[in-house]
């Protein structure tokens, strides 16, 4: 056992030993809260406790909540009749030696923070929990928590926990499958994530000597497991040993995506060896619904065993806390039994996450050793999603040069229907999308659709951004979500889409097809420009309105915003002879730029009709590394480019060949190339109106272009390493070698496969602020040794340059360090005979800068001092010259060392004792 586990047990056993006769045998349990106010609180702690045995004179009749903010309350049970010698309630018996308990509280918080931590803790659980402690569970504590996240409510809106409608009791059987589900339902409509822990003793730690369900008995036909998104246990298949288990749910809560909180609830799972087998309930499928439509299913629940009388129920949020709720209708019989679910929807149960029903089916089958009842149960979780119905008979006319919209007022789920409804967004998309909304798909995801509208409440629209020649098409949408007392929203939801309405401009003007570039030059180049005729009737051009003469003028600009000119007219008396619907623009500067045109058309001797939109030449860009070519271009047109198809030219035919095609992509890679070699391109547009009527495809070719590809991307960094031989010489002979070569030996290696004609190698010093070129290494060389003299330390980087004078980025830095040397010896013999008259260190020494040296006579005074590496005191006392006696004098040594982050103190400083000799 590890020894915090040990200590705990100790001390749990010493503390609560008093306690364990007497003790609430706990089960099961959980916190749950409801906020009131932005600090304040109410919480409700739920047990399940046993109640026969010891556990007889052992009731709670309150309990201790910790509210996590340094205070904690006692806490009176709310449910049950009174009695007892209190006469207070006495909680309610649910089932044999099970009884449910609840205590609820109120708690204002002194401020907001992050985290609240609600807790509860009880000394005892129930005695033989298989997966804790070995079955010794009895003095082991029962520990619940809640996390809450009190923020300002006026971005996040107030938070109440998740409510748990399926007790955390339940019966499993060796070897058949087991099912449970907590129907947790969360009124805000948060989102609910699962998770499995192991059960907790204390906010810091779990129950000693914890096991999961299926870590007892373990193998591959042994397995426990949740479902993080519905909640739903499933153990398949309990083994042996029989007996209580408990297993603790982690219930995370998420708003907008932010954590608001948590709840931990601990179940107890009962598994027997019984010859029985559970019910089965026959499989619902997961449904959704429009609010306002009624609800209804059969549900079906059987028994393979016979005479076992079967009992169908049913949990879930509809049940209880809609404003309409649902009903469930079902009576036990034997064999088999049905129930009929109904659930009348509203708007008001619009919503982001779905609405789940857990429904459960019991058999009655009892066994008397066991104590009498020993049920089996299935479960079945069905998922409901209440979606918002569809704004209904959108309809679309082009006005003038607008398209207004209406839909049906009121829609069935306006303001006056629920408080959640916000409005309306509309929707566009040229041509249409004739799908029929899925039940289960609200919005318009993926649908090719564009929101034009911010959110109104209104029932119209006008649109003003359309063009002539296209087909747009609309559908609106409905918005819900839940709102703050301050009007922040959140868990927004969009309703199924409206009916497609689709409507376009009168075809009154002409409109471009044509802009494409014929002969590229600087001087001769030519486009060829062309259009289509109004359509002369009722319902596009009015030529009773607008008679003739009528004129077409062909206008250009150089470049996409440039001002424009009039190149061209073409005029007729009457209408049916204004064929002139093309022309061919000459003498152009077709290489350095693009051109755009549009055409005016006039009626009657001058009158103004309409212009058409204008509309560009594709135009071409080359963006040129290594062996490879990057194609781009642009234009601006009325039309829809829905295809691109690159050219490229032959060298031997002087043809364009196709050599790819992209959609709707403005951009092409042509890789694989041979540097310095000359390559040229052209790009063809094919486009369309999504009008009536219009031609297809409209054919437009750019401008030819031409580039070399060049190697212009670096190679990548090396990988660099620095040895020398400093460490061996500390490790070894240390200062008295003599004649050392200090070498720094740079070994690196290349992770890509690239060329490289030669690698660059800087240098930094310890006493220099930048790196400086020592040598190039030409070639695939990848070592070098660095002679530095005096000293090894300091820092490298290195570079690879290719062939094409490309320089990588900088290699990692590694730097090296010097190893320093000096040793002082403990005696010498000033006495003049020529040989260790004057006290040095030994020679020679290395990477010593100065030294902070002073001696000292027996009594503590100072006789010398310098900062000379080299010492050299003559043993005379160095205030007054005198000649210091023979004996022991004291000293301290501090050392200033040449290192690679520049002159530093060594770590350690030097003391001892040194012996003055002057007899010879």
């Amino acid at each position: 056992m590890p020894s915090v586990y040990r200590i705990f047990l100790i001390c749990t056993t010493l503390l609560f030993f008093a306690l364990s006769l007497e003790a609430t045998h706990n089960r099961a349990g959980e916190i749950t809260y409801r906020q009131i106010s932005q600090l304040t609180f109410e919480a409700t702690v739920t047990t399940y406790t046993k109640t026969s045995g010891p556990s007889l004179n052992a009731d709670r009749d309150s309990l201790e909540i910790d509210w996590g903010d340094g205070t904690s309350s006692f806490v009176a049970r709310v449910n049950g009749t009174p009695g007892g010698t209190n006469n207070v309630p006495q909680g309610e018996m649910i089932a044999d030696d099970i009884k449910m308990n609840k205590y609820v509280a109120t708690h204002t918080y002194p401020g907001p923070l992050p985290f609240y931590v609600i807790s509860m803790t009880d000394p005892n659980r129930n005695d033989g929990i298989v997966n804790v402690n070995n079955g010794n569970s009895v003095n082991i504590l029962f520990y619940l928590e809640d996390t809450i996240r009190v923020l300002d409510p006026t971005f996040v809106g107030y938070n109440s926990s998740p409510v748990l409608l399926n007790p955390p009791i339940d019966n499993a059987n060796i070897n058949e499958i087991f099912y449970h589900n907590p129907a947790a339902y969360d009124p805000d409509g948060d989102s609910l994530s699962y998770e499995l822990i192991p059960s907790k003793a204390t906010p810091d730690f779990n129950v000693p000597l914890y096991q999961y369900p299926d870590e007892v008995s373990p193998g591959i036909d042994n397995n426990f497991t949740i479902d993080a998104r519905t909640g739903l246990i499933t153990w398949d298949v309990p083994k042996a040993p029989t007996g209580e288990y408990n297993v603790a749910i982690l219930i995370r809560e998420y708003r907008n995506g932010i954590q608001l909180g948590s709840i931990l609830r601990d179940m107890q799972i009962t598994v027997r060896d019984n010859q029985n087998k559970p019910p089965i309930i026959e499989d619902i499928n997961d449904t959704c619904i429009i609010a306002g439509n009624n609800l209804r299913i059969n549900v079906n629940a059987s028994d393979p065993d016979p005479g076992q009388t079967v009992t169908l129920t049913a949990f879930g949020g509809p049940l209880e806390f809609s404003n309409n709720p649902a009903s469930f209708q079902s009576t036990p019989a034997i064999g088999s039994t049905n129930g009929f679910f109904e659930w009348q929807t509203t708007c008001d149960d619009i919503r982001r996450q779905f609405y789940q029903i857990v429904f459960r089916a019991e058999d009655n089958f009892s066994n008397p050793s066991l104590g009498g009842s020993a049920s089996l149960t299935d479960t079945e979780t069905w998922l409901i999603r209440v979606i918002a119905p569809p704004p209904e008979n959108l309809q679309a006319e082009a006005i003038n040069n607008t398209v207004e919209l209406e839909w049906q007022n009121p829609y069935r789920c306006n303001e006056s229907a629920t408080d959640k409804f916000l409005g309306f967004t509309v929707w566009r998309r040229l041509g249409s999308n004739p799908f029929q909304p899925d039940t289960c798909e609200p919005g318009l995801a993926g649908r090719g659709y564009t929101k034009i509208s911010q959110l109104q409440q209104d029932y119209n629209y006008v649109d003003s951004n359309v063009k002539k020649g296209h087909l747009y098409c609309y559908r609106v949408l409905a918005e819900f979500a839940e709102q703050t007392p301050f009007g922040f929203l959140y868990n927004r939801v969009e309703s199924l889409p409206s009916n497609e309405a689709c409507s376009e401009l009168r075809k009154d003007v002409p409109l471009l097809t044509n802009v494409s570039v014929d002969v590229t030059d600087e001087q001769a180049g030519e486009m060829f420009v062309a259009w289509t005729k109004p359509i002369p009737n009722a319902d596009n051009l009015d030529t009773v309105q607008f008679p003739g003469p009528y004129e077409f003028r062909l206008l250009r600009s150089d470049g996409f915003n440039a001002p424009t000119q009039q190149i061209a007219t073409f005029s007729s008396p009457t209408f049916g002879g204004l064929n002139d619907t093309s022309y061919q623009d000459n003498n152009l500067n077709t290489v350095e730029q693009p051109y755009t045109y549009h055409v005016d058309f006039y009626a009657n001797n001058g009158v103004f009709v309409g212009s058409s939109e204008p509309a560009s030449s594709i135009f071409l860009d080359l963006a040129a590394t290594d062996r490879e070519i990057e194609v781009l271009w642009e234009e601006d047109v009325p039309w829809i480019n829905e295809q691109y198809v690159v050219f490229r030219q032959n060298p031997n035919s002087g043809l364009f060949e196709q050599i790819g095609d992209t959609i709707t992509e403005q951009s092409y890679i042509d890789n694989g190339l041979i540097n310095d070699s000359l390559y040229c391109y052209k790009v063809l547009g094919l486009g369309y109106y999504t009008g009536t009527n219009m031609p297809s495809p409209l054919i437009n070719f750019s401008q030819e272009k031409c580039a070399r590809p060049l190697d212009t991307i670096p190679p990548c960094a090396p990988i660099l390493e620095v040895k020398n031989n400093c460490r061996e010489l500390n490790e070894g002979e240390g200062c008295e070698v003599q004649n050392i070569v200090f070498i720094n030996e740079l070994t690196w290696t290349l992770p890509c496969d690239e060329e490289v004609k030669q690698f660059n190698i800087y240098f930094s010093s310890p006493f220099e602020d930048n790196y400086s070129l020592v040598e190039r290494v030409i070639g695939s060389d990848s070592t070098y040794r660095h002679e530095l003299g005096e000293s090894v330390a300091g820092c490298y980087v290195i570079t690879a340059t290719d062939s094409a004078g490309n320089e990588s980025e900088l290699s990692n830095e590694f730097c090296v360090d010097n190893c320093p040397c000096y040793k002082l010896p403990n005696v010498f013999t000033p006495n003049g005979d020529g040989q260790n008259d004057l006290f040095t260190p030994f020679l020679p020494y290395r990477f010593v800068d100065r030294v902070d040296m002073r001696i000292f006579n027996r009594l503590g005074g100072l006789i010398f001092k310098t900062e000379d590496p080299d010492i050299l005191w003559d043993g005379t006392n160095q205030q007054n010259g005198n000649e210091m006696p023979e004996g022991v004098y004291y000293y301290t040594c501090k050392v200033y060392e040449v290192r690679v982050e520049g002159i530093v103190q060594s770590k350690d400083v030097l003391s001892g004792y040194i012996h003055l000799i002057r007899s010879k």
